[in-house]
């Protein structure tokens, strides 16, 4: 293991690969699209239009990947940073009770979810530095977790549907997005056994490689 002492741990995303290459891929084909409209426009308009809005969303994929941070985690001797491009939270070693691969069940067998998740002591120590646009976000990326949990009857349906409800959390009440993604977060830690979900889209490594290595940090930063 690295030494968190001596030096951070970065980690980059997977979702940022192939964002240059997409963008100028994307720029030619649309270019292309433009000139084949000119010779072509009147015989084939519905196909060529849906060949333009094919190149459009090639160039957009691109655009949202190269959009994304150069940096998705960062591993301290003191905390683990998470940063997104609509926010960041961080969190303490010693706050954090443990990480694990969440798992779910389907008609046949047990599947390993493409998630790392978090257990904390105390979700207030990441709904006070969470931003209200980040909240809503991690709410719309964990749909995919609450759509399965009601397809496998842990949840009902209707709870699925976000709740901007006042949530109380240590005598502290918090509203609008932070809220609704506290009551998301409690519904798939009954569910799943954890507060926060890692995809693997945002680690440069195999999930099982960076779910040890966050492993030996928190137990280095416990014998500091």
């Amino acid at each position: 293991m690295q030494n968190p002492v001596e030096e951070q741990i970065t980690i980059k995303p997977k979702t940022k690969n192939n964002g240059l290459f997409l963008i100028c891929l994307g720029v030619i084909l649309i270019f292309v699209s433009m000139f084949v409209n000119l010779l072509y426009w009147d015989e084939y308009k519905i196909q060529l239009m849906l060949l333009f809005l094919t190149c459009s969303i090639v160039l957009l994929t691109g655009f949202l990947k190269y959009s994304e941070p150069e940096i998705s985690y960062k591993l301290t001797r003191q905390q683990l940073y998470f940063h997104h491009r609509n926010g960041n939270w961080k969190l303490k070693w010693e706050s954090i009770v443990r990480f694990g691969q969440p798992s779910a069940n389907t008609i046949f067998e047990r599947i390993d979810l493409p998630y790392i998740g978090i257990k904390l002591k105390d979700m207030s120590l990441i709904a006070d530095n969470i931003s209200p646009r980040l909240a809503n976000k991690l709410i719309h990326e964990q749909r995919e977790l609450l759509i399965l949990a009601a397809r496998n009857n842990e949840i009902k349906l209707e709870s699925g549907l976000i709740s901007f409800e006042p949530f109380t959390l240590n005598h502290k009440i918090y509203k609008g997005p932070i809220a609704a993604w506290l009551f998301r977060t409690e519904q798939l830690n009954q569910v799943y056994g954890y507060h926060l979900y890692l995809p693997d889209s945002g680690f440069d490594r195999d999930l099982g490689d960076f779910l040890k290595l966050l492993k030996q940090c928190k137990e280095y930063a416990n014998t500091l």
